[in-house]
């Protein structure tokens, strides 16, 4: 059968939570392969200290998570979708899952996880609920037989050439949440592009003042840390995009308990961009390139001025396109 089929005409629900607005960039490249589309937040609570407490109490909640999906079963009720996909499945608990099955009896449930699992409390435990796993954690689909990799991709408006003329307004840039060490590891980056006189660019994303209370007393690298230095605001993927090509390298730090690559790295490739991540893992995939791919040591930051210099080298196409939002959902939706 001709791939495009098992996309075009097909019904899907599609279940995420938001993060930097993939939830609307992948139901709408769902619609322009010719799917028919229904969104819908995989999150029953949003604010910041409540699923924090959730994190304390995973059980706090489930009266509300639960009338939260009975209502979203309700407004969808007696339609016929051929997939169900969900990204990470933090909330939906199994029980939920069963009214999945038993409201829409010829989908296809399929789990797409963009971390780690030891990171997603319980989810091992609702594998069962799901036709396919797939996972962007290489480790993680070696330890569960059950789950298909699957790296994560460049969305459309990160598919650019590499740059000709070479100009560029600022050598490095960071964009992301702040959290685990990534504030330690940014101040020690930014140090050694201070010595190198080069120009950063730095979006430190905090969701909340809370947040930024809460490190100041209880992480050390906070202690003097300026309110200034941090944002409670998003950038759209278009922003985020014209900010990278106008930056000569890129920097990633991923979460030190997770192996997957970033979405950040995966947006690289596609935009032909040179990148410094701390994720060791990247060495393991066909696109890794050590002139375009700087791997540091996150407790012992080096970089060498060299790096900023040479020029990138192109991946061949078939790696190239591999990566790209339509070959991901034509993977995930068999």
């Amino acid at each position: 059968m001709n791939k495009v089929d098992t996309i075009k005409g097909k019904r899907i629900l599609f279940m995420t939570p938001p993060f930097f607005g993939y939830e609307k960039i992948i139901p709408n490249k769902m619609r322009e392969l010719g799917a028919i589309v229904d969104y819908y937040d995989a999150r029953s609570i949003t604010k910041a200290f409540d699923r924090a407490l959730l994190k304390v109490s995973p059980n706090i909640f489930s009266g509300k998570t639960n009338k939260y999906f009975e209502n979203m079963l309700n407004e969808f009720k007696g339609k016929d979708y051929n997939y169900i996909l969900i990204q990470n499945c933090e909330m939906i608990t199994g029980e939920i899952l069963t009214k999945f099955r038993k409201a829409f009896p010829n989908a296809k449930l399929i789990l797409y996880l963009c971390d780690t699992v030891k990171n997603i409390k319980g989810i091992t435990k609702k594998n069962n609920y799901f036709d396919n796993i797939l996972s962007f954690d290489l480790g993680d689909t070696k330890k569960y037989n059950d789950m298909i990799f699957r790296p994560l991709f460049y969305a459309d408006c990160y598919r650019q050439d590499i740059k000709s003329d070479n100009k560029y307004k600022y050598d490095l840039c960071f964009i992301g949440t702040i959290h685990s060490d990534r504030y330690k590891v940014i101040k020690n980056v930014k140090k050694i592009c201070d010595q190198y006189k080069m120009k950063c660019f730095m979006h430190c994303y905090l969701q909340s003042d809370f947040i930024y209370i809460y490190y100041k007393l209880t992480k050390k690298e906070f202690f003097n840390a300026k309110k200034s230095e941090f944002t409670h605001e998003k950038l759209s993927s278009t922003d985020i995009a014209r900010i990278v090509n106008d930056s000569r390298v890129v920097l990633d730090i991923q979460h030190p308990k997770q192996a997957g690559l970033t979405m950040r790295t995966i947006e690289m490739l596609g935009m032909n961009k040179k990148l410094i991540t701390t994720n060791k893992s990247i060495k393991d995939h066909e696109f890794y390139n050590e002139n375009n791919i700087l791997v540091i040591d996150r407790k012992n930051v080096r970089i060498d001025k060299s790096f900023f210099n040479s020029p990138y080298q192109k991946n061949d196409d078939d790696i190239y396109n591999k990566y790209s939002i339509e070959s991901w959902l034509r993977e995930i939706l068999l």
